[in-house]
């Protein structure tokens, strides 16, 4: 999927900038304001840890499949001590996964609202990589050897939880696991019409300011009046985003 997705439309930055009153930037070229809203949206991607996409859409901005991520390394928690249900011989140096539900080490994904494994790469003892995705000897299920859990609440936080016993005892645990997976929020799953009228705002806002809009302003007071309406629009947009900026991490 193209990485130059938008999280709102040029038709919402039209509606933001008229509803503040700004519709002297109405006139930008189309490529302008497209990559205004391109701009906001890598950032606030970036900001979130967060992709909202519509899988029924039919907008030119607005992406229509999750986001793919390969490669992101994690480290299993880990302590000296052995655990509930963990049969293990002590040993010095060893350590054993911390388990938080029951039989299972859990381990927060850096993203949010995680759709679905499609890698977990797990480093063997002897230094080699097994996938357990692709292993036949392991099984993805709550019950088995591994699962994900996204949880229901507006934070969308993602876990992948491990049986401890199918990891075992090991020396090091930091970069244990190298996972892919893909990441988003569908419209047509979970409404984020705020989120979509927060970016418009922004790139709004953006648009407002530019030089060329300022260029066209004729005095002072009018310039003063734009870049007051603009900032208002910014700090609506941020008033809505900031559960995604301060989202609590487990």
């Amino acid at each position: 999927m193209s990485t130059d997705v938008g999280y709102c439309e040029r038709e919402d930055v039209k509606r933001a900038l008229q509803e503040a009153e700004l519709s002297g930037a109405l006139g930008q070229e189309p490529a302008i304001v497209d990559d205004a809203i391109r701009a906001i949206s890598a950032w606030l991607r970036r900001r979130t840890r967060r992709h909202w996409y519509d899988s029924g859409g039919s907008g030119t901005l607005v992406g229509a499949s999750a986001r793919s991520v390969s490669t992101q390394r994690l480290d299993v928690p880990s302590s000296p001590h052995r655990q509930d249900r963990q049969l293990h011989r002590d040993a010095q140096g060893v350590r054993y996964p911390v388990t938080h539900a029951g039989p299972y080490a859990r381990i927060q994904l850096p993203h949010y609202d995680v759709q679905s494994l499609t890698t977990l790469e797990v480093r063997d003892r002897g230094g080699g990589v097994t996938d357990w995705t692709a292993a036949s000897d392991k099984v993805e299920g709550r019950g088995e050897d591994y699962y994900l859990l996204t949880e229901g609440d507006e934070f969308r936080t993602s876990y992948l939880y491990l049986r401890a016993t199918s990891i075992g005892a090991r020396v090091d645990f930091d970069d244990l696991l190298t996972v892919g997976y893909d990441y988003g929020t569908d419209a047509q799953s979970t409404a984020w019409d705020s989120v979509r009228h927060a970016v418009a705002n922004l790139a709004g806002a953006d648009l407002a300011v530019d030089d060329d809009v300022k260029t066209a302003i004729p005095n002072d007071g009018q310039l003063i009046a734009v870049e007051t309406r603009a900032d208002r629009m910014i700090n609506r947009a941020l008033r809505v985003l900031g559960d995604y900026f301060e989202t609590p991490v487990a």
